[in-house]
C-alpha cells in the first residue's frame, strides 16, 4: 500500500461515515461492515511499506465498539421478552445516539488523519 492509497482509502471511509450520518438512522449492519473495513484496512496498513509514523497513527485509530458489541445478539431477545418490552423500550432511545457517536468519532479520525498524510506525506494529491 502506497500513501495515495491510504489517504484514498481514509477519505473513502470518512465520506461513508458522513453518508450514514446523514441517514435518519444508522444501523447495526451499517456499523458492523464499516468497522470491519476499518479493522482489515488497519491491519493491512501495519503491514505494508508504510512510513512507521504513518502505521502508528493508523494503529491509534479508535474504534470504540466491537463487531460483536456493535450487533444484538439473543441476550436481547430475551431482555426484551422477559422484561415485556420496557429494555427495549429504553434501549431503542440510547442505541441510535450511540452508534450516532461511534461514527462520528471514526470519520473524525480518518479524515484527520488523512489531512495529515497530505499534508506531510503526500507528493501531488
Amino acid at each position: 500500500m502506497d500513501i495515495e492509497t491510504c489517504i484514498k482509502y481514509l477519505n473513502f471511509v470518512s465520506n461513508e461515515c458522513i453518508r450514514h450520518l446523514n441517514d435518519k438512522e444508522v444501523t447495526d449492519d451499517e456499523l458492523t461492515s464499516l468497522i470491519v473495513e476499518l479493522q482489515r484496512f488497519k491491519e493491512t496498513c501495519v503491514s505494508s511499506e508504510l512510513p512507521e509514523e504513518v502505521k502508528m497513527k493508523v494503529s491509534a485509530i479508535r474504534i470504540n465498539v466491537t463487531v460483536k458489541e456493535a450487533g444484538r445478539g439473543t441476550w436481547y431477545a430475551l431482555l426484551d421478552r422477559f422484561t415485556f418490552g420496557i429494555f427495549t423500550t429504553f434501549n431503542s432511545s440510547r442505541h441510535p445516539s450511540q452508534r450516532k457517536k461511534i461514527l462520528d468519532d471514526i470519520r473524525y479520525d480518518t479524515a484527520s488523519l488523512a489531512s495529515f498524510i497530505r499534508l506531510h506525506y503526500s507528493t501531488g494529491i
